[in-house]
């Protein structure tokens, strides 16, 4: 029987442990899953190539690892046009520190929960966000992303994450790249401009642009945002004094930061952010270059596997 589905894996992700079990793995998800084919990625950004080269030949591509692997994937079901390619579902079986993405589509983060949900194969359509900004080698360069983008310190905070050991786990990890970034960053002024209006000055600290409700392994970051609302929700987090910075901390997880008087929230269709200085840019945890950046949704959207 031909495998509709194709496994993209990275056996790098949950601190190199997908790898090192992954026989173990295959087999119990074997024991769930119809007819598969896995393939395992060996360096960053192969998975991006290996879903492109997919579509057509698998009706689902399935990304096991964290964030930054379904990123990877992401970016290769989508066609240099800025198009999603037809015929093809997105998949995911979580195998990371972030793991934000299922948390909004209400995947499990169990192997068995995860793949008796991709099993069912029931589908939901969600937006794909794009980011045009500068790489780090200064030249324009376009991601897509599903999760979120970021502009300012939670940028660096995703450098930390991706430096450090993870063995505390990610949300740990993430509080932690957090505590040690906001005794370091220094809050920038940026313009930023919504929808084609006016731009407005701000001295930012951060600036999430969210498709889905979760960042920073498990922070609800954008606790009103919705994967199939046509919309993006921006939240401005301003230069705030130190104690307000640290009620912002406390509230972070469950989202009632987004109520502090220096927070702005809103939903976008466009966001166009530039600063004299090099403020830094990441999508789906990943960080991927500077401002000048413009943020907004491809006009299709992308079927995933979710409950």
């Amino acid at each position: 029987m031909k495998a509709e589905y194709l496994l993209i894996v990275n056996p790098r992700s949950a601190r190199g442990s997908t790898g090192r079990l992954w026989l173990h793995m295959r087999e119990r998800l074997g024991a769930i899953l119809p007819p598969f084919d896995a393939v395992l990625t060996g360096a960053r950004g192969e998975a991006t190539r290996l879903a492109a080269e997919a579509v057509g030949r698998y009706r689902v591509i399935v990304a096991v690892g964290g964030d930054g692997t379904v990123n990877e994937v992401l970016n290769g079901l989508v066609d240099e046009a800025g198009s999603v390619r037809p015929g093809v579902a997105l998949a995911i079986i979580p195998r990371g520190t972030g793991a934000d993405f299922v948390r909004s589509l209400g995947i499990p983060h169990s192997l068995e929960g995860a793949a008796a949900v991709l099993a069912r194969g029931q589908r939901r359509e969600v937006n794909v966000g794009r980011a045009r900004f500068l790489g780090f080698d200064g030249s324009p360069t376009t991601r897509y992303f599903i999760n979120e983008a970021e502009v300012g310190m939670g940028a660096v905070v995703c450098q930390t994450v991706s430096r450090s050991s993870k063995r505390l786990g990610g949300a740990t990890a993430y509080l932690w790249a957090i505590m040690l970034t906001t005794l370091r960053y220094r809050d920038q002024p940026v313009s930023l401009a919504i929808d084609g209006g006016p731009a407005e000055t701000v001295v930012l600290n951060n600036a999430w642009i969210a498709n889905g409700c979760y960042s920073g392994g498990g922070i609800r970051s954008a606790p009103r945002a919705r994967l199939d609302d046509g919309l993006l929700d921006l939240v401005r987090v301003d230069h705030a004094e130190p104690a307000e910075r640290l009620r912002g901390f406390l509230k972070l997880r469950s989202g009632a930061f987004v109520d502090l008087p220096h927070v702005r929230y809103r939903t976008v269709r466009r966001v166009e952010a530039a600063a004299e200085t090099p403020v830094p840019v990441e999508t789906d945890g990943e960080p991927v270059g500077t401002v000048p950046a413009t943020f907004d949704l491809l006009p299709g959207r992308l079927p995933a596997i979710a409950p």
